[in-house]
């Protein structure tokens, strides 16, 4: 049975465990690491929603489902779209809400129950 290549004392099989295992633990680290002081800003601006407190009550969790970015045509200017599922002490809402480039405001689109 040949003995395996190393390298620095490592054998390439277990290089490749170390790789893929740095590779795995770099995605799940970069990848929950979403709460971004806008995301922050938008699950505020959601629970400060007065219609959305009428339908569900008090705010126990939001959380973005979806976001899109789109840029329509040339000339005019680009927008996000972002669907969040929001749960309140008396239901569900999926509340939809649009941020245009270069514009301040963030503006409520949709409200529906899922």
């Amino acid at each position: 049975m040949p003995l395996p290549s190393t390298f620095l004392g490592v054998t390439a099989k277990q290089l490749l465990v170390l790789a893929t295992a740095g590779c795995v633990a770099a995605y799940l680290f970069n990848n929950h690491d979403e709460h971004t002081a806008e995301n922050f800003a938008l699950e505020a601006f959601i629970r400060s929603q007065e219609q959305v407190g009428e339908q569900v009550g008090a705010v126990l969790e939001v959380a973005l489902v979806r976001q899109v970015v789109a840029y329509p045509a040339y000339g005019t200017p680009g927008y996000k779209r972002s669907l969040y599922a929001v749960e309140g002490e008396r239901g569900r809402l999926l509340v939809t809400l649009k941020q245009v480039d270069g514009e301040q405001g963030v503006e409520v689109t949709q409200m529906q129950r899922p």
